[in-house]
């Protein structure tokens, strides 16, 4: 067993975390390996089968990857850093290998809920997914920097996290919930949810939903500009009256749409949404036909 201890600044001797990081040269395994390389607690294998992953690694981070699984049998956590398409097959080739009490953390509930995640009564699985940095942030003085922040976890912006502990104790919960914190930083609330709930969020609201709403608005856009309004206009508009439609309709304005407006509104309705649109995406039926979808019906097109 690999054993390596660390003195903390009031000189005690505490064991460092093996973590190991799979997936490690992709894109959302480079953001973690930006936030946890320089950890001192933490003793922390990349593990990445593309040796352009590897590479990318080595060359931004610094940091040497392997391409095989050696060091997942001294871990004490692994961070799923994969597509939801993959961790059916890499779960079944890893989490054979690990210790019993280790930590499995999933960055997706789709993967959690749909059963494609290989579980293990000894092991804990934990679950945790970036909110991203809100469009309405209310900081005083907030960098540009942290405005242009689109994804999050990198030192600007700062964003709320979704948890869930779908196999452990309340002090696993929170044990994990620190180190998903250091994931991400800089995090402002993490909120404890079940799987169920997590995934009423996503894919259901902001990938079934809210991303067709928001596609349909650039479409939109360029039909405007299609028709020989300039861009700038068209951008400038849109975007301004986006922030009073959203001040509105999720009551941080305190004032109401003009009469106009809201005729505009109950009548276009009817026209671009279906009946019963909200049941046939939010409805657990279609929540379980988009989640298998996600984690099996991707895998064939591969």
């Amino acid at each position: 067993m690999l054993l390596i201890a660390v003195l903390t600044a009031e000189g005690a001797l505490v064991m460092k975390k093996n973590v190991v990081l799979l997936g490690a040269g992709g894109k959302m395994g480079c953001r973690l390996t930006a936030n946890l390389k320089d950890e001192s607690d933490l003793n922390i294998s990349y593990v990445e089968i593309s040796e352009q992953g590897r590479r990318r690694l080595k060359d931004t981070y610094g940091v040497e990857a392997v391409g095989d699984y050696g060091p997942l049998e001294n871990a004490d956590t692994v961070v799923f850093a994969v597509p939801d398409i993959l961790i059916q097959n890499v779960s079944r080739s890893v989490i054979p290998l690990l210790k019993s009490g280790a930590t499995v953390i999933g960055l997706d509930p789709a993967a959690h809920y749909g059963k494609v995640m290989q579980m293990r009564e000894d092991l804990k699985y934990f679950v945790v997914h970036p909110c991203h940095p809100p469009l309405f942030a209310f900081e005083d003085n907030l960098s540009l920097a942290a405005q242009k922040d689109w994804f999050g976890g990198v030192g600007a912006a700062r964003m709320d996290l979704a948890c869930s502990i779908h196999q452990g104790s309340d002090e696993d919960y929170e044990e994990n919930e620190d180190f998903a914190r250091r994931m991400f930083r800089p995090v402002n609330r993490c909120f404890r949810l079940t799987i169920d709930q997590m995934i009423m969020l996503e894919p259901a609201l902001v990938e079934s939903i809210t991303a067709p709403l928001v596609k349909g608005m650039r479409m939109a856009v360029d039909a405007c500009v299609e028709q020989g309004v300039p861009r700038d206009a068209v951008m400038a508009f849109v975007m301004g009256h986006l922030k009073v439609q959203f001040g509105v309709l999720f009551d941080f304005a305190g004032f109401p749409f003009s009469d106009g407006a809201n005729l505009a509104l109950r009548n276009a309705m009817d026209v671009i949404f279906k009946p019963d649109w909200i049941e046939n995406i939010m409805s657990r039926k279609a929540v379980d036909q988009s989640v298998y979808e996600i984690t099996h019906e991707l895998n064939k097109e591969k």
